[in-house]
Parts: structure tokens; C-alpha cells; sequence
């Protein structure tokens, strides 16, 4: 379905009963990541999947790609489908995305989950690296960008074990924008470091990353893990930077295991 959060429509799908649950895809895909977890998680909870402004399904507006824009988008959201409190989780720019909501608006969260994603901002290197995909995107377009992007989101095994995944993943990003791939890596590059944030966090949080993320060391998913007063880590082996299409099995029961508790002692608002 579409939504209409004031002015920008936003691609949803709604399914489910129980505790709401918001999951957030990462750049620059959509929901058809959480296509594969999607039958089991629904029979535990609600789970709603937006497509981020610029992506999937969504509307493109020219602007509103920075973590704090993209925050105000999940909130009015929430709002328009009446999810008082709810769990929020993010894929990769998505968790920069729950981060940014965590810090502003933490009174409409009952539960955390980050899945290959980091609190850090950017250190100069990945600064560097990101201002030249920027100067990439604008002189070579968007096809070339992502042709070379999609490979790098599986992991080693997925590669060699199931490397159609490339191919469907380049068909999920497929169409993606120029000036949407070059705002969003903008506002990534912006984003405030988010580490100081993680001791107020009260609510339970899991942290979840691909073994294989050549993105997120488990190292950083582990410090992430420990830096909150409730948190937990789930590694999903044989699995890169999308463990929910390349694992999809082990991913769902981690994500069941979490929100289940949840939902029995929050209940939906």
C-alpha cells in the first residue's frame, strides 16, 4: 500500500498480528529485502516495511535524504498507522536511520535492532570513500554505481554457494536515482557519531551482522552490543552485509527470539 506521510508516499507492506514491529532496509534497497523473513516473522508480530523516500516503491523527492529527514519520515509513519510505541529496527543506512529516531524520540520505542549497521560516524577514510562514490555517481550515472555496489552486499560463502543472489539483489535497486544514491550518501556522510548514545538506551536491543560483512566487522557489532544496557548479539554464519536474504532461516528465528519476549510483556499499543 501507499502512505501518505505529508506530501511523500511511501511504499508499505502491513502484515501480521501483535507487537508492531518497523524494520528499515539499508541503501540503496527496499523492503524486498525482508521478503524472505517475512512468512515467520508475521506469525509473531506486525511487521511493517517501508520503502525509504527514494527507494523501492516510494516517492523521489529531490531533497529529505539526510538520517534526521529519514527519522521524521518513520515518525510520521507511525503516526499515520497509530503506533503509539513500537520495536524499530535498521539494516545497515537504516540502523543510522533508528539511531537518529532513538535519539530524538525515545519515548515511542519498546524495543531496538540493528542489523550490520554501526553507531560510529564516518572515520576519514570512509569520508574519502564516500565523497568519491558522490563524484562517481554524478560522472558515471547510477547504473555503473550500482552494477558495481550490489556484489559487495553478500557475503564470501553466498558468492559461492548461491551467486544468483547478486542478481536479485541488483534487481532490487534497480531504477534507483542518481541524485537519491548522492543525497543518501550525503547524509550519510553527515550523520553524527551516535556512539555517546548507546548507554541511554534502555530499551532491549539486539545487534545482529552477517559473520562475513565486509562492512561491519563483528568486532564493531560486538563493542555496539556491549555499549547497550540491554543488548544482545546474534552473528549469522555464512553470511555477508544481507544475512535476511542469504540466511533467511537463521535470521528469522534471531529476530523471532528477540521479539517474541517483547511482545508477550508489551503487547501492542
Amino acid at each position: 500500500m501507499l502512505v501518505d506521510i505529508g506530501g511523500v508516499r511511501l511504499a508499505v507492506h502491513d502484515g501480521g498480528m501483535g507487537l508492531p514491529v518497523v524494520l528499515l532496509h539499508g541503501f540503496p534497497l527496499s523492503s524486498a529485502i525482508w521478503d524472505p523473513v517475512r512468512p515467520l516473522l508475521e506469525q509473531g508480530c506486525r511487521l511493517i516495511t517501508p520503502d525509504l523516500r527514494g527507494m523501492g516503491r516510494s516517492d523521489t523527492p529531490g531533497h529529505g535524504y539526510g538520517m534526521d529527514a529519514l527519522a521524521e519520515d518513520v515518525i510520521h509513519l507511525a503516526d499515520v498507522l497509530a503506533l503509539d510505541r513500537f520495536v524499530l529496527g535498521g539494516h545497515s543506512m537504516g540502523g543510522y536511520v533508528t539511531l537518529r529516531v532513538a535519539a530524538r524520540w525515545p519515548e515511542r520505542l519498546a524495543g531496538l535492532v540493528f542489523l550490520d549497521t554501526r553507531a560510529e560516524a564516518d572515520p576519514p577514510p570512509g569520508r574519502v570513500v564516500r565523497q568519491e562514490a558522490i563524484t562517481a555517481i554524478a560522472r558515471y550515472g547510477a547504473e555503473r554505481y550500482l552494477d558495481e555496489f550490489a556484489p559487495r552486499l553478500i557475503g564470501r560463502t553466498s558468492h559461492q554457494e548461491h551467486p544468483e543472489l547478486v542478481a536479485r539483489l541488483r534487481a532490487v535497486i534497480a531504477g534507483t536515482s542518481a541524485h537519491v544514491l548522492a543525497a543518501c550518501q550525503q547524509g550519510m556522510l553527515e550523520r553524527p557519531d551516535s556512539t555517546p548514545l548507546l548507554p541511554s538506551l534502555a530499551v532491549p536491543a539486539l545487534v545482529l551482522v552477517g559473520e562475513e560483512d565486509s562492512f561491519v566487522p563483528l568486532a564493531t557489532a560486538r563493542a555496539m552490543a556491549a555499549e547497550l544496557p540491554r543488548g544482545s548479539l546474534a552473528v549469522i554464519p555464512e553470511s555477508g552485509h544481507t544475512p535476511s536474504m542469504e540466511q533467511a532461516e537463521a535470521t528469522s528465528r534471531a529476530l523471532l527470539g528477540f521479539l517474541r519476549p517483547l511482545g508477550e510483556t508489551d503487547g501492542a499499543p
